[in-house]
């Protein structure tokens, strides 16, 4: 008792928090609550643990409600809706206050790694990025986009992410600052990470794969086109380039009908060749405003200015701080 009482002294001056995202698929709410308060009273003096309902049912939210009751430290983020993983996440971090944050994943990741999350981060690394040991699974189709997105991050944007990235990171209270300080209505925590600028430390572990949530293909797709047009233009510059050369080659041919009407009097018209240049042209056009369209439903999304997510409510429990002399709550 008196070695916890001396580890827990050195670790007063850091306050740890935790944001877990709850959606409401069958899980055992109440004990990963317990579990995660006994973890986080037994290291540090000053903690919270902040649950994000994300579509958590009526049943698990009146058991959590009842936890609350018993145990302390804990408070309950109640989206009025179900966000994407990424919003429901950031929703944690614009709440949470303490000097360290760890992102995790109920279920998936294990809650004995919360320490050294923390520890890495009291050591120096603003930012620790869970990487996974194990396949991430999905399908064939679903794994092969996957390593076709981040090479293409990696090599057209200059962005390096692990195809095994998790969302379980570790972040120091400056990092978490400027994470949130965006008004970005998409922010995407492995992408942003990424953005900021400050050093990221890799975290290997083995998640527990059975727990995993599966996603489709069609929701992989949607978040890569959307973190794609979100942080950068090169897509478009892609597109510029393919209308120059496009627009060079009209030229050319057209000098090409030129040079032939001239030089000889009796020149078939050419279906075949007039057919092939309008649908490769109205090919590439397509192209183009579908690139087009995307940039400027997503500057209408920014131009809006409306929250990426809206809190219904939120639930404290009765004693919020282990620690009641406590008198800052930030380094």
């Amino acid at each position: 008792m008196a070695d916890n009482n001396s580890q827990k002294d050195r670790l007063a001056d850091v306050f740890v928090s935790v944001v877990a995202v709850l959606d409401g698929l069958p899980f055992d709410n109440t004990s990963f609550v317990r579990e995660v308060q006994h973890l986080l009273d037994g290291k540090y003096t000053n903690y919270e643990l902040l649950l994000v309902d994300n579509g958590v049912s009526a049943d698990q939210l009146v058991e959590l409600r009842a936890a609350l009751t018993s145990v302390p430290c804990v408070r309950i983020l109640r989206l009025s809706r179900g966000f994407e993983q990424d919003t429901a996440i950031f929703a944690g971090l614009d709440s949470a206050i303490g000097d360290v944050v760890v992102v995790f994943t109920p279920g998936f990741d294990r809650i004995e790694l919360i320490p050294e999350l923390v520890s890495r981060v009291r050591s120096g690394a603003d930012i620790v990025q869970g990487i996974s040991t194990v396949s991430l699974g999905g399908t064939v189709i679903g794994r092969l986009g996957r390593k076709l997105f981040y090479a293409y991050n990696r090599r057209s944007l200059g962005v390096e992410i692990s195809p095994q990235a998790t969302y379980l990171t570790g972040v120091s209270r400056r990092a978490v600052n400027s994470l949130t300080s965006t008004s970005r209505n998409h922010r995407y925590l492995r992408h942003l990470i990424q953005h900021v600028g400050f050093p990221i430390e890799g975290f290997s572990y083995e998640p527990d794969m059975a727990s995993s949530r599966k996603r489709t293909v069609r929701a992989g797709a949607r978040e890569a086109v959307e973190m794609v047009s979100s942080y950068s233009t090169h897509p478009l510059r892609i597109v510029t380039a393919i209308g120059v050369a496009a627009g060079l080659l009209n030229l050319m041919y057209a000098i090409y009908v030129l040079i032939v009407g001239a030089i000889y009097s009796d020149v078939a018209e050419g279906w075949t060749t007039t057919s092939l240049q309008l649908s490769a042209m109205f090919f590439i056009i397509c192209i183009i405003l579908a690139v087009q369209s995307e940039y400027v439903g997503r500057t209408l999304a920014e131009s809006r200015q409306e929250p990426s997510y809206f809190v219904a409510e939120e639930i404290e429990s009765e004693t919020r701080l282990a620690d009641l002399e406590r008198r800052n709550v930030l380094s």
